[in-house]
């Protein structure tokens, strides 16, 4: 296999390795037991959802990994989708051990690198090839997005470096605040100036992607755009530490700058939860997000709306 193409049954594969990990209790994911909602929020003239998600086999995740505990520089064979991926080889497929929904999986670097460190070039192409190929392949009512959770206040649980995927919930059911903003072609959203949307109540930026005009150099442009913006909102708001998630689908990226890992040291959230999609391990944090709302959670966690905040090239 060369470059960064994955096998014509590759869907396939992934779907057949996941039942087998799961009827063999490789992967503990207790499917039957969770409980989905999904909330309307305003976005200016339009709505936006979020879903609240209570999966109680959350509970069986570190919270926190070592390096010592690394399970991604053996992984479990059971677990292991492709070992080998990428031109040289510097990448493999693994399933989560704790997957929030079916099938979700991992790329994770074979050598160690850590998850504090910003994506490079490779695995922005390898994680947009690995889309690419699953919108391919995948059933037309799947919808895909990676994940990357970035630094000490991002919700990372594991320190080596790995890049998540994830279906959507049904589209008939969810749409992200992101995907109304991708939506809005009367804006530019390009590298040269990324979109943020005052409405929403903490600080995000969105480029838009063309599949046609895609390679390294493109994704790499967008990302360090999206980077340079995130800095300049962690720097005008004091933080002493460089965390943001990341998000990406075959269509746009979105980068959310964070100012802590849990609300009110209780709910941990990650790139899923910038996203719209709130994952709660027992019926404490899912009612107290109701009560609360989750947007306010959201604010909590992120930094303030910085639509106006202006960035040049003497920024960051």
């Amino acid at each position: 296999m060369s470059d960064y193409s994955l096998p014509d049954n590759f869907y396939t594969t992934l779907s057949e390795k996941y039942q087998q990990a799961q009827d063999n209790k490789d992967v503990l994911f207790n499917g039957d037991a969770v409980v989905n909602e999904i909330e309307l929020i305003p976005i200016g003239d339009k709505k936006a959802n979020i879903q609240l998600t209570m999966l109680t086999s959350l509970m069986h995740r570190p919270e926190k990994g070592d390096e010592k505990s690394n399970p991604f520089e053996k992984p479990e064979p059971e677990l292991t989708i492709l070992d080998k991926y990428g031109p040289d080889h510097q990448f493999r497929l693994v399933f989560n051990k704790y997957p929030v929904v079916s099938k979700h999986f991992l790329l994770v670097t074979r050598e160690f690198k850590h998850q504090n460190t910003p994506l490079s070039e490779a695995e922005l192409f390898a994680s947009y090839s690995v889309l690419r190929e699953l919108a391919k392949q995948s059933p037309t009512e799947e919808d895909w997005f990676a994940f990357y959770n970035c630094g000490p206040e991002s919700g990372a649980s594991q320190p080596h470096k790995h890049v998540q995927f994830m279906v959507t919930p049904s589209r008939g059911k969810f749409k992200s605040y992101a995907d109304l903003i991708s939506y809005n072609h009367s804006v530019p959203a390009d590298s040269q100036k990324p979109l943020q949307d005052k409405n929403i109540p903490f600080a995000h930026y969105l480029i838009r992607l063309n599949e046609k005009d895609v390679d390294e150099e493109a994704l790499a442009t967008a990302f360090v755009s999206l980077f340079q913006h995130s800095m300049n909102v962690l720097k005008e708001n004091n933080q002493n530490h460089v965390s943001f998630n990341f998000i990406m689908t075959s269509n746009y990226m979105l980068m959310v700058p964070r100012s802590c890992a849990k609300f009110e040291d209780k709910l941990g959230i990650n790139a899923c939860g910038v996203y719209g999609l709130i994952l709660c391990k027992n019926q404490e944090l899912f009612d107290m997000v109701k009560e609360i709302g989750p947007l306010e959670v959201l604010q909590k966690v992120c930094l303030p709306n910085a639509s106006d905040l202006h960035v040049d090239e003497y920024s960051y």
